[in-house]
């Protein structure tokens, strides 16, 4: 399983389930098809997108590499 899909499931709860919106993509500069290439592990981010993702998740840039 990917570290950045790890991160995610951390992240959500019983009452919260991460689906990710317009915002989200808009925040962390990727769009919907790469997001879920990330998501499942298929591609790796690159530098900035990593730290985009691990700013809106608030989690440190280095658990998701």
């Amino acid at each position: 399983m990917g570290k950045i899909k790890n991160v995610v499931q951390k992240k959500e709860s019983r009452c919260f389930f991460f689906h990710p919106q317009k915002q989200f993509y808009n925040a962390v500069g990727i769009n919907q098809k790469r997001w879920g290439q990330i998501y499942r592990g298929e591609i790796d981010p690159t530098i900035s997108e990593a730290k985009a993702i691990a700013e809106y998740f608030e989690v440190d840039v280095t658990e998701l590499i």
